[in-house]
């Protein structure tokens, strides 16, 4: 499964993003693979598309791509290791949705992060230390 970024929804949803055309060159490429939107992923999309329009977008969005949950239960120990996987990245101020995707890809060593953030290239890591999957 591939689980999805906030940056790469919001630059599918709005085509005056910069990503945009990245992201729609990449998606021709990965649409016939799993797609998964992790909660975080969700909710910090929807943050950053307030308007109604871009929210129906992203809903139509994930709609076509037939885009799922993340298939992880949300339990008080997946909680707590993304707490901790953040305290080891504080230096660096990830987020939570970082910090998700990060663990639950630990956890789950088939899954790959869709994502443009430099980030999950050089700095964050699984919480073994190994490097997360990324699909482009």
């Amino acid at each position: 499964m591939i689980l999805l970024d906030t940056n790469v929804l919001v630059a599918l949803t709005d085509p005056r993003e910069r990503l945009h055309r990245r992201a729609a060159r990449d998606l021709r490429r990965l649409a016939r693979s799993p797609l998964g939107v992790p909660l975080p992923v969700l909710t910090e999309a929807c943050f950053l598309l307030p308007r109604a329009h871009h929210r129906a977008r992203l809903r139509d969005l994930l709609q076509a791509l037939s885009a799922g949950p993340c298939p992880i239960a949300d339990d008080a120990g997946l909680r707590n290791d993304i707490f901790a996987w953040l305290v080891g990245y504080a230096d660096h101020e990830p987020d939570w949705a970082d910090g998700y995707l990060a663990v639950v890809c630990g956890r789950e060593r088939r899954f790959k992060v869709w994502t443009y953030d430099r980030e999950f290239r050089t700095i964050w890591r699984r919480p073994d230390g190994s490097r997360i999957p990324l699909a482009v």
